[in-house]
């Protein structure tokens, strides 16, 4: 029997499902404000009645080279050309705004930005991990899948049915088995699993817990990876709900294993399937049971497939299964996203919000329970919500709603967390990425397997299998966008790790901005800065001409997205004249070049 009244501390049941995350979407509509002149969209009256009751007012609206730049990192992850900026800057037309947000959101690299925030989500990765740290040589293809998806801006519905059941879904196709690589990204230690039935059983159990754990956090918001072992601590989640879900995922199997896995019997593994995917292949499902704290050698009482209790007003009702599966998956995945769903669109809707201004509506994305942050705008979350509904479930309306709106578009130079302005940091990929723009050897090519830039040869020590590769110089192979950087989860490439990139280990919701001395040491002294440095001089010569104060200018252009003013410009020849005096005039533009790269105004996003 399923208990009604949880430990001692947590809320019953009863008390669980007035939690406003549980509740319905509210029909709030936008509020009344006094400065009727400021907003351009409904968000704007939301964020403005805040404002107002704090006795606050909105901040100036940003330049248009500070927009131009701003959009264009946020939405594609790459700077503008100096061109697009002056041209933005002189069209007078009252449009220009809107073309250039249905410019970029129509641009293939909208995939390659947004993309990234997923597979943070999904904890994507190449290697297995653990102490052999395998490599899955076709890991890549659902990342790609990722990319391609939010290129096409495919409905919310169907992208979360082809993660969780590919091969159950009408028109299913290899890369809707593909996508059920987001049930296999997790690190996997499948060539040292144990040879025991039990060692099996419980390996089982583990990799079926972070399945578990990260579909519920990544589409609901919930920690129920912590009902594993007993009953959730401070949320209306039973050990039960948590093995009715591990009863929807079972008799699920891997299709596609990396390389070097062996099975019980010490032999490799021989499988040619060119896809990393979670399927069935038999519609019949072993009876689950509940591990007594999460040993698979002590089962307890049989559970059915159901959705967490707290959640379900009414039983879902799991159909009969199909002719070659038990189309479980399926039915949880159209339960998340079922218009009666409101959490989990109120989780999508925060995810999105949170990319474009920095902080969620919701501050702890991935936990909207009872120890999660409170709503700072709830009507607000809810319209957005509302929203992605109305629009099918696609980001895109939305991403244009955001951006269009005037509180978006504010300048972020006085910091006040009401009004949605702080200035943020470029992530890792995006730093990386704007480097490589700015000198002109950025490789834009799309897809396929992961690259492997330079590392320093006395790190490589610290990673033994599954090495990789030692060579001096750069390719323009390497300077593809670091999207497509391989993720080798024993040895991630450092400059990525020092600026926050997750660690693959676990969903990321929300990466970590610190602050620390190593990252200026980094930005001074890396062999890859040094190098596109010196390719910024040069492009900014050959596209300058003979005067130096043009090509100081254009030195500004390519990384701020802005000439320099007066000041700066006389202090930027100041340093060039002398480091000239001592070298060449290339070089000393390359160390002006090397400045700007490390300077807080190239790394910050106004």
């Amino acid at each position: 029997m399923l208990a009604t009244c949880l430990r001692a501390g947590a809320p019953t049941l009863e008390e669980g499902r007035k939690h406003w995350a549980f509740q319905p979407l509210s029909q709030a509509g936008p509020p009344e404000v006094k400065l009727k002149s400021w907003p351009r969209n409904q968000v704007d009256a939301f964020v403005l009645a805040k404002l107002e009751a704090a006795g606050l007012s909105p901040a100036p609206e940003a330049s248009r080279a500070v927009l131009i730049r701003r959009l264009s990192l946020d939405l594609i992850g790459l700077l503008p050309t100096p061109e697009e900026v002056i041209a933005f800057e002189n069209d007078e037309s009252p449009t220009a705004y809107e073309h250039l947000v249905d410019r970029l959101l129509k641009s293939p690299h909208y995939g390659e930005r947004w993309g990234r925030h997923w597979l943070d989500l999904a904890r994507y990765a190449d290697t297995g991990g653990f102490h052999n740290d395998l490599d899955r040589p076709y890991a890549w293809k659902y990342r790609d899948y990722v990319i391609c998806s939010f290129n096409e801006d495919k409905p919310y519905a169907r992208f979360v049915a082809e993660q969780l059941a590919g091969d159950e879904v009408e028109g299913s196709d290899e890369q809707a088995l593909i996508a059920t690589g987001f049930c296999r990204n997790g690190p996997s230690n499948d060539d040292n699993m144990g040879k025991t039935k039990e060692a099996l059983a419980q390996y089982q159990a583990d990799q079926m817990d972070d399945v578990i754990s990260t579909t519920s956090s990544v589409f609901l918001g919930l920690t129920l990876g912590c009902a594993r072992c007993h009953d959730h601590k401070t949320d209306p989640l039973l050990a039960n709900d948590y093995y009715s879900l591990y009863a929807i995922f079972n008799g699920t199997e891997k299709l596609g294993l990396g390389k070097g896995a062996k099975d019980k019997d010490d032999k490799e593994v021989k499988d040619a399937s060119k896809v990393m995917a979670l399927t069935e292949r038999s519609p019949k499902v072993p009876a689950t049971r509940v591990l007594l704290r999460g040993v698979a050698a002590s089962p307890g009482e049989v559970v059915e497939p159901a959705v967490p209790v707290v959640l379900g007003s009414k039983a879902v009702s799991f159909p009969k299964p199909g002719v070659t599966s038990s189309l479980r998956r399926r039915t949880l995945a159209e339960w998340i996203t079922s218009p009666t769903n409101a959490l989990s669109w109120r989780v999508l809707a925060n995810r999105v919000w949170q990319h474009h201004f920095g902080t969620g509506i919701v501050a702890m994305p991935s936990n909207f329970g009872f120890t999660g942050a409170k709503p700072s705008h709830p009507e607000l979350l809810d319209f957005l919500a509302r929203e992605l509904m109305a629009n099918g479930g696609h980001l895109k309306p939305l991403h244009k709603l955001l951006v269009m709106s005037a509180t978006y578009r504010q300048s972020r130079c006085e910091p006040d967390s009401l009004r949605f302005n702080s200035l943020q940091r470029m992530e890792a990929e995006v730093l990386r990425d704007s480097i490589l723009t700015a000198s002109g050897k950025i490789n834009l090519k799309l897809g396929g397997p992961g690259i492997k830039p330079r590392i320093r040869a006395d790190l490589l020590d610290a990673s033994q299998r599954n090495k990789w590769p030692v060579f001096k110089e750069e390719s323009p192979e390497q300077w593809r966008r670091s999207i497509y950087i391989y993720v080798k989860r024993q040895l991630l490439m450092p400059g990525m790790e020092l600026f926050d990139a997750p660690t693959t280990t676990d969903s990321c919701a929300l990466r970590l901005q610190s602050t620390v001395p190593t990252q200026a040491l980094v930005l001074m002294n890396d062999e890859f800065v040094e190098d596109q440095s010196r390719f910024l001089a040069e492009r900014a010569v050959r596209e300058g001409g003979d005067d130096v104060s043009r090509i100081v200018e254009r030195l500004f252009m390519l990384t701020l997205a802005r000439p320099p003013s007066d000041l700066r410009r006389q202090q930027a020849l100041d340093f060039v004249a002398q480091r000239e005096s001592a070298s060449t005039r290339m070089a000393a533009l390359a160390d002006l070049g090397h400045v700007l790269f490390n300077s807080s105004e190239f790394i910050t996003i106004e």
